[in-house]
């Protein structure tokens, strides 16, 4: 007997439409998936540009000997927050409007209170969940920035000032 033009059926044969639909998703996903990671590096590449522009300003303008690390504040206007060494081998920290070019203020390390301190200072929260302490500037002046969440479950930013620990701001915000 001859057979008419079919093909043997087999479990394994995929219908064409559904050849195409994987495909297409496929191709989707994968598109996806690659403007996710050129994002990600793109924000990453922005927010961190300025950090070598700042560390010249800083050593050019002669405010410190050596650079540590530069890491940035975004309160009313980006705040750049520059560790180093000054010409006397202090530990120094210089709070930079770097877009406009201006030195706002410098304290030495030994005239701040440390991260655990501020920590503590914190209204001395009971069963407080810490998530980040970070140097900020607010109300013109630096402070530490504490991020918890409380016994209430509220997410809290305290801004505590830096060489007394004493409350700037607060604010709570309540989770969903």
């Amino acid at each position: 007997m001859k057979m008419i033009g079919t093909q043997p059926s087999s479990r394994f044969t995929v219908p064409k439409w559904l050849q195409w639909v994987l495909l297409i998703f496929g191709s989707l996903l994968i598109i996806g998936i690659s403007l996710l990671i050129w994002m990600y590096f793109h924000i990453e590449n922005t927010r961190t540009s300025q950090y070598d522009e700042v560390s010249e300003f800083v050593l050019a303008e002669g405010l410190l000997e050596n650079v540590d690390e530069v890491t940035r504040y975004n309160g009313e206007v980006p705040i750049h927050i520059v560790s180093g060494v000054d010409n006397q081998n202090d530990e120094q920290y210089l709070f930079i409007d770097f877009d406009n070019q201006e030195e706002l203020s410098t304290i030495s390390e030994t005239d701040m209170i440390d991260e655990n301190s501020a920590k503590r200072n914190v209204n001395q929260c009971n069963g407080c969940e810490f998530v980040d302490v970070q140097l900020a500037f607010e109300e013109n002046r630096p402070v530490w920035e504490v991020t918890y969440k409380d016994e209430s479950n509220r997410y809290v930013f305290e801004y505590l000032d830096v060489r007394n620990g004493e409350e700037v701001q607060r604010f709570a915000f309540r989770q969903t």
